[in-house]
């Protein structure tokens, strides 16, 4: 008989041997406990309580009993002496000691003289490493770092200027934990000749060099304090760094961040034992404290907040050991520290509240713990200092990331300016595309050294003829390729490239053409989106011959479409992401290389695949701007949201191809009736129906009549690429008069790149799409004529080559 099945094994599944970070903490907790518990227990804790009275410092003899433990040596180097450790597992260490250790400052001490070491150890400089690592692994030395001034780094006022072969260093560092009783210091100061910031290791008997307690609200232990500097004179082998010591500054902070935030929840974690403790005794009403429900909501709140504080914090402590680290600036050591802390200040309220007067008493821990903590949320950057380090971080990091994909895209469009410009270059004969490609080339510049009149021109020669049958022969094998790829029998390998073909300029063309024939097959295939995720030339190609994956993955490598890491697995360029993932960015970037490979083939003659790609802003590229029309543009065309809500009210679609764009309108404004003006040989009054995933969507066709005065438009979609010259303006006329009073007119309008070549090769890609790039302010002009007010250009995106032109119908 078969065990029955519980919820527990249905829903907790996980690998065989799993090992969960809460299971590998605990782990380390338990041994800190068996190694370092009784040293704080027996040695650091007794005494605290008036050492705090007396503001008196801890006694250096605690840091070599420390030292002689292995404590200061957990984390360190092997080489010098200590266990290698990793910074996880120290933090776990960190906490502990706080935890159990009455003192909240000596575990933010025994981190401090650590990170220290780390620090003296990173200057690489052996004279520096002999004499003071091993006194500090020992605790028989103690160091402490100062940077703090309240102002910019590279205007700080305490300053080191070269006196020949001696530093001479004047100012003054305040705010330094152990400042009272440490041996040494390391300063970052201002070098007066470079402006640069430098590092120095300063003993605490160097001539000039002055250490002065503070008074402060709490930490009385620590020994904070600052230390003064006059003409202090030091040996060139003091300097730590002798460039660019921020970035040290950076990496030390980003540390002393997570392990700050290690000190802090110690410390929670033992206030809230504690706390909870010392209610149990208590009785009130015959009842015990701990039983009324109001202290047990207190009590569940202050759980909360330790074990929030304490998944921020691991959450940090794990990330220590990516490869992939900012070495500089640690988001989650940054939000740690700042959740932590808030944290810390929520559960002191409540501790206060719950203890009543005593909590007032400075007998009492719990009055000590709100000015202690006060004191650690003040160090390593204050509350509002981080955030706005986050908001800054956040801002620049969403930035550069729509830059990057920006980039992405605009990286596949200049491709296809080399595409179009070698179909120009071998297109022969008139027609009705022929001034199209003329200034294609022309916009190529003469470094083709290629004539667009043909090879029979009178000024064309021998060597023009070859360049320009290369080309034709280039382009044959590409065209074919997409033929066969599309009829299901891929080659076995890749086509001859334009490898050692061409030189000069058109060298330069003919290789971005060939990424974008690769881009093109590639996504056509799949084997783009398999590039998502890294992997080998096997694996990125699915059912493609193994040559023919190899091949274009090479290809799409040389156009940095894709790289390709030391082991040989490929990936996506890393802004492409947006348009290879599904949705409308996706859908659009399938459309503009479609369209430019049909494009392409029929410029060399032959005939597109049925359903051909549509003009700009149409077809597969109205997804992104239907969604863009309503989150982002919705709310900015005044009036437009009450209109569609109104009984009656439609919008109309003439977009013309075959229903595509009225079918994304409707899916992304659902419950609005839909009308396409579609021409033949769709019927009107026909019904289109068009899936998606928000299910299916039916639009009713107006036919190619036009809209009709009683049609209630709030809304009137026309995509201008698709319009002929001289039907723009009846079509915006006609639409006016079916708009209700107050309704909108938007033409989504081609947006052609800056740069003359993709300009050109833009009026190509359309013309042979049966489109065209109205002329500078044309739009405009005719919506205005047509009476519109609100005329002005609601929303462009570079990337996506496509702008939403906007008016309103007077109400």
């Amino acid at each position: 008989m078969t065990a029955r099945a519980h919820a527990a094994d249905v829903m907790n599944r996980a690998r065989p041997g799993h090992r969960t970070l809460d299971a590998e903490v605990e782990q380390v907790r338990r041994e800190a406990r068996r190694r370092f518990g009784g040293f704080v227990l027996d040695v650091a804790n007794p005494g605290s309580h008036f050492r705090n009275k007396e503001r008196r410092p801890l006694d250096n003899r605690v840091f070599e009993q420390a030292g002689a433990l292995g404590l200061l040596g957990f984390s360190l180097p092997a080489e010098i002496g200590g266990e290698g450790r990793d910074k996880l597992a120290w933090g776990v260490v960190v906490e502990e000691v706080a935890r159990l250790s009455r003192d909240p400052g000596f575990a933010v001490l025994l981190d401090i003289s650590v990170e220290i070491t780390e620090l003296i150890l990173s200057s690489g400089t052996p004279e520096l490493i002999e004499a003071y690592v091993p006194d500090l692994v020992a605790g028989r030395r103690f160091g402490v770092q100062g940077a703090y001034e309240s102002r910019d780094p590279y205007d700080y006022r305490s300053t080191a200027r070269l006196d020949g072969d001696t530093w001479v260093l004047n100012g003054a560092k305040r705010f330094l934990a152990g400042a009272a009783f440490a041996d040494l210091f390391v300063l970052f100061l201002r070098d007066e000749a470079s402006n640069d910031m430098l590092a120095f290791l300063v003993e605490k008997d160097d001539p000039g060099v002055t250490p002065v307690s503070m008074d402060t609200m709490g930490m009385h232990t620590m020994g904070l304090g600052q230390v003064i500097l006059h003409e202090v004179r030091l040996p060139r082998t003091r300097l730590l760094w002798r460039a660019d010591a921020l970035s040290e500054l950076n990496t030390y902070a980003r540390i002393r961040r997570t392990m700050s935030a290690c000190g802090v929840l110690g410390a929670l974690d033992g206030v809230v034992e504690n706390c909870v403790e010392a209610l149990s005794a208590r009785r009130r009403g015959g009842r015990r404290v701990l039983d009324y429900p109001n202290v047990e909501r207190s009590v569940g709140e202050l759980r909360m907040l330790l074990q929030s504080a304490r998944a921020s914090v691991y959450r940090a402590l794990d990330g220590t050991r990516s490869p992939d680290r900012d070495p500089y600036f640690d988001e989650f050591a940054t939000v740690a520290k700042h959740h932590a802390s808030e944290c810390a200040l929520r559960v002191g309220r409540l501790v206060m509240s719950l203890q009543g007067g005593e909590a007032y008493m400075s007998a009492f821990p719990w009055e000590r713990f709100m000015r202690d903590i006060l004191g650690l949320i003040s160090g390593q950057g204050s509350q509002e200092m981080l955030l706005m380090q986050l908001g800054q971080r956040t801002i620049v990091g969403l930035e550069g990331r729509r830059v990057r994909e920006e980039a992405a895209e605009r990286a596949v469009a200049k491709l296809a300016d080399g595409w179009w410009a070698l179909h120009a270059v071998a297109h022969e004969g008139g027609g009705e595309f022929a001034d199209a490609a003329r200034a294609v080339v022309a916009a190529a510049g003469p470094a083709t050294v290629i004539a667009a009149s043909g090879p029979t021109a009178p000024d064309a020669d021998a060597g023009d003829a070859e360049a320009r049958g290369a080309v034709a022969a280039l382009l044959d094998r590409a065209h074919a390729l997409v033929a066969a790829v599309r009829a299901g029998r891929p080659p076995e390998a890749l086509p001859e490239g334009p490898a050692g073909l061409f030189g000069g300029r058109l060298a330069g063309l003919a290789e971005g053409a060939w990424g974008l024939l690769a881009c093109g097959v590639a996504r056509e295939t799949g084997l783009l989106a398999r590039l998502l995720q890294p992997c080998t030339a096997r694996e990125a190609a699915g059912d493609l011959p193994p040559a023919l994956a190899e091949g274009l993955l090479e290809a799409l490598v040389g156009a940095s479409v894709a790289h390709r890491d030391g082991e040989g697995r490929y990936a996506a360029a890393e802004g492409l992401e947006r348009v290879l993932i599904g949705g409308p960015r996706a859908s659009a970037f399938a459309a503009r290389l479609r369209r430019a490979l049909d494009g392409g083939a029929r410029l060399r003659g032959r005939k597109p695949d049925p359903g051909g790609a549509a003009p700009a802003g149409c077809g597969g590229e109205a997804a992104p701007l239907a969604d863009a029309l309503v989150n982002s543009l919705l709310g900015r065309l005044e009036g437009l949201p009450g209109l569609l809500d109104r009984p009656g009210a439609q919008v109309g679609c003439a977009a013309g191809d075959g229903g595509r764009s009225a079918v994304e309108l409707a899916r992304h404004i659902p419950f609005v009736p839909v009308l396409a003006l579609e021409p033949e040989p769709v019927a009107a009054d026909a019904v289109l129906v068009g899936g998606g995933g928000g299910g299916e969507v039916r639009v009713r066709v107006a036919g190619p009549a036009g809209f009709a005065e009683g049609d209630r438009l709030a809304l009137a979609w026309l995509p201008a690429a698709g319009l002929p010259a001289g039907e723009l303006r009846p079509a915006v006329e006609a639409a006016v008069a079916a708009l209700l009073p107050g309704g909108w007119v938007v033409l989504p309008c081609p947006l052609p790149p800056k740069r003359p070549l993709g300009a050109a090769a833009a009026r190509l890609d359309l013309a042979l799409a049966g489109g065209r790039v109205p002329d500078d302010g044309e739009v405009e002009g005719v919506l205005a004529a047509a009476g519109l007010g609100h005329v002005r250009a609601a929303w462009d995106d570079a990337a996506l080559g496509l702008r939403l032109v906007a008016a309103r119908r007077p109400a």
